[in-house]
């Protein structure tokens, strides 16, 4: 009798007819049977639910270009254009993220129009004033809705038709696709300073990128969900973001043009970027061993100053001149030692920090668990693979 009700709702008599001809051997209901086919109606209920689960998945835009604008002249309209007719020619849903970073002009009167001219798409950020590069990615990651996130500067630095290319390696399973433009176009001098400066960084981060300093870059979401950037940090996003476990994998691309200073940088630049080495030197290698950092340094500090303690100290007792300890080179190594001991107890801190919120902290990064023999499953708990596999071994 199971069978007439599921079917009664949408149409009694072809249902019986079916359940007649199908049911073989099951007899037919009475006649004078109690009819309750009306009581499943509930079940249509699926249905008025799922165009809202359908609308929300279409929705969102697979890819989401952001823009840092740091400068009034930026060329917003240029890059907008290049970018989505290429992507129109990929066939990807996208959206433009135009972030300001405390700045107007002409930029911001086109960032303007391409808003207007298209709704939905181009969407205009405007901070109250400039806060960095770094800063404008965050907020502009906070505002994007694409898996597939896209960096562009804010000229058209890059042959957009590259992109297909940055793109191609994500679906081949990059988390983190990073360009370098060669050959290069600016100034032979600034060639010199750039290639100079990424071979450093390949000497003391170990990692093989040729062109830190490109930021036309394409990443999945979970890249900048896991890696955090500040600073001036965003230009080693990619190094970074190797060493946390993700896949970063470099392309070659076509270089058009070029902005900013050209020849040599005064001496406030060099000094910001020899400080940028050292902290993300810092951060990918003694975030959770700090002691590890501050140990070597106030060691070193400890040992030097104990050796000219030292040295004072048999000096004067070797050539009988008796123990002085008021001597200017004693009171320095005193110093120096007293300082290697402090900085020893500033990676002690930091230790103690990092063990209690231990279980916050995480280094690694989970691509896969795979259950039982025919199923995996992403990070995110997302299936991966034939259903059916258990969370052990079958029989």
């Amino acid at each position: 009798m199971s069978s007439i009700p599921e079917e009664m709702p949408f149409a009694p008599h072809e249902a019986t007819e079916i359940d007649e001809g199908a049911a073989g051997s099951t007899p037919a209901p009475e006649p004078d049977a109690p009819r309750t086919p009306k009581k499943k109606a509930p079940k249509k209920a699926p249905s008025v639910a799922a165009p809202v689960v359908r609308a929300a998945t279409t929705g969102s835009p697979e890819v989401t270009v952001i823009v840092p604008i740091t400068t009034g002249d930026g060329s917003v309209r240029d890059v907008v254009t290049a970018l989505s007719a290429e992507l129109e020619r990929l066939g990807r849903s996208f959206e433009f993220v135009l972030v300001f970073d405390g700045v107007r002009g002409h930029a911001w009167i086109e960032a303007e129009e391409l808003a207007r001219e298209r709704p939905g798409v181009v969407h205009a950020i405007a901070l109250q004033q400039s806060f960095g590069e770094a800063l404008c990615l965050s907020a502009g990651f906070q505002r994007a809705r694409g898996r597939i996130i896209v960096t562009s500067p804010q000229y058209v630095q890059v042959d957009p038709y590259e992109l297909a290319n940055l793109l191609a390696a994500l679906d081949a399973g990059a988390d983190l696709v990073a360009p370098w433009r060669h050959p290069r176009i600016d100034p032979v001098l600034n060639r010199i300073q750039s290639a100079a400066f990424n071979r450093v960084m390949r000497w003391i981060l170990h990692a093989q990128f040729h062109d830190l300093n490109c930021t036309f870059r394409a990443m999945r979401r979970e890249v900048l969900t896991d890696v955090p950037i500040h600073g001036d940090m965003y230009r080693f996003l990619p190094a970074i973001a190797s060493r946390q476990g993700f896949k970063v994998v470099e392309v070659r691309v076509r270089h058009l043009k070029e902005w900013g200073g050209k020849g040599f940088f005064g001496p406030g630049v060099y000094l910001r970027r020899a400080l940028d080495v050292l902290g993300v030197v810092f951060v990918s290698k003694f975030t959770l061993k700090p002691l590890r950092f501050f140990g070597a340094v106030g060691g070193l500090f400890l040992l030097l100053g104990g050796l000219l303690c030292t040295t004072i100290v048999v000096r004067d007792l070797v050539m009988g001149d008796g123990l002085n300890l008021s001597k200017p080179l004693f009171l320095m190594g005193l110093l120096i030692a007293v300082l290697g001991v402090q900085v020893i107890g500033f990676g002690l801190v930091g230790e103690i920090i990092i063990f209690t919120r231990a279980k916050n902290v995480r280094e690694y990064r989970v691509e896969k668990v795979w259950e039982g023999r025919d199923e995996s499953r992403d990070a995110d708990g997302s299936a991966d693979g034939p259903s059916g596999g258990g969370a052990g071994p079958g029989p």
